[in-house]
């Protein structure tokens, strides 16, 4: 049985419809949710915790209907992107405050205390009012709430966007080892990519109030469905040549990117789009696959790798080489596709 499933579920507003959304989180399932800022996200997680009530389709938990329960039953914590925290409070008591709430002894309120304190790192601010916490403080107060009440599923809206950039990378393995040691179902929101991808079992990839695709991280960088998740999973983003298709592979029409064969596949005619991402193209010629000359603009050396922004005739195309790689602006460069990790989309965007 699923611990959270969502089934034709609409909700309309003035101006913009959310849906309709099918999804299905199983226990004790990390499920990330992407995309874009104003894609619906956080009203997912609302419909979830019963603070909006679909105008069509169905929230189910566990086997129950939503719609006969309230807030309180549904057992769920919640950390809003606002944080929701109480000004009049000190941290201590917003992070206690719902195990108050259930009357819980006290020494299961100064365990689960210390247990929060210890790994979040807010011990020294426990005295503090929200008022005198930076943001990032505040935000892991949040977290230390949501953690303190062990519910049944834990939804997190964008938890760790406020924390420094060290922080955020120690929180990310901590959520994924409290998750796997307490068995809790997380679904967790957020627009950073990297963030969702590097601790999720599975992916909901939105755009424009609908989701686009449910997938492993692996399936929706390796595979995307369409063009439109496939301009949103990858950083730099996917390179993308406008084409023709026919049985021996792609042709590109007034661009000198030569002829792509496709290997094994049997392509219909029409017009269509290549994709490649810019770690697949390598630097120099390679056997096997087609090479072209570039013209370089721009280097970003970034440490492990490094990002080069050169011209292929009028259209740009980002490439990720490894190490530290030295050109000068204006040069000319040989680069290879990798024909192993090409992506067919044809004139409607959808994966051929």
């Amino acid at each position: 049985m699923s611990a959270i499933e969502i089934t034709n579920a609409v909700k309309n507003y003035p101006e913009f419809t959310l849906g309709p959304i099918n999804m299905s989180v199983g226990q004790g399932e990390f499920f990330g949710i992407f995309g874009p800022p104003s894609t619906g996200k956080s009203s997912i997680l609302k419909l979830i915790l019963g603070l909006l009530q679909p105008d069509e389709g169905s929230v189910t938990l566990s086997g129950k209907d939503g719609a006969y329960m309230d807030v309180a039953e549904r057992d769920i914590s919640m950390v809003f992107q606002n944080l929701a925290l109480f000004p009049h409070m000190t941290g201590r008591e917003n992070i206690i405050f719902p195990l108050k709430e259930r009357n819980a002894p006290e020494s299961e309120i100064a365990e689960r205390l210390d247990f929060v304190s210890e790994v979040l790192h807010v011990s020294h601010i426990l005295h503090k009012n929200p008022a005198q916490m930076s943001g990032g403080e505040r935000q892991r107060i949040a977290l230390g709430r949501a953690f303190a009440a062990e519910s049944r599923a834990m939804l997190l809206d964008e938890p760790i966007a406020s924390l420094d950039a060290r922080l955020r990378e120690e929180m990310r393995v901590e959520l994924k080892r409290l998750q796997r040691e307490n068995n809790q179902t997380f679904v967790y929101v957020s627009h950073d990519e990297e963030e969702v991808m590097a601790i999720s079992d599975r992916v909901a990839v939105m755009i424009d109030g609908m989701i686009a695709q449910i997938g492993t991280p692996d399936e929706v960088y390796s595979t995307p469905n369409s063009r439109s998740v496939a301009e949103v999973i990858g950083s730099p983003p996917m390179n993308f040549f406008e084409g023709q298709f026919a049985d021996s592979g792609v042709h590109f029409n007034g661009s000198s990117l030569p002829p792509i064969p496709i290997v094994g596949e049997t392509l219909k005619g029409g017009d269509g789009t290549l994709g490649v991402r810019p770690e697949d193209i390598w630097l120099g010629e390679s056997d096997g696959n087609p090479s072209v000359d570039v013209k370089v603009s721009s280097v970003e050396p970034l440490g492990s790798y490094t990002i080069i922004n050169a011209f292929l005739g009028d259209q740009i195309v980002k490439i990720r080489a490894p190490g530290q790689v030295i050109l000068e602006e204006g040069s000319t460069l040989r680069v290879s596709l990798d024909v192993r990790n090409l992506h067919l989309f044809d004139d409607a965007g959808e994966r051929v």
